[in-house]
């Protein structure tokens, strides 16, 4: 990474986003295993963290639609 990281955002279920010395976004969640993931932007960052957040989640079946 570029240098010394300055933590920019924490979520509530364990979720860091930092920026690091050359002016990119990092992130890492408590839960993962393994080194910050380096993302393009801030959003992609905090969508990143929505992702994590969703992992637990069980997903609804989708309703057919009628054509």
């Amino acid at each position: 990474m570029g240098g010394p990281l300055h933590l920019v955002g924490l979520t509530g279920d364990g979720c860091r986003i930092a920026r690091d010395g050359a002016g990119g976004y990092v992130v890492h969640h408590d839960e993962v295993e393994g080194d910050w993931q380096r993302v393009a932007n801030l959003p992609a960052a905090y969508a990143v963290c929505e992702r994590y957040s969703q992992r637990d989640v069980i997903p609804l079946p989708r309703r057919r639609q009628q054509a």
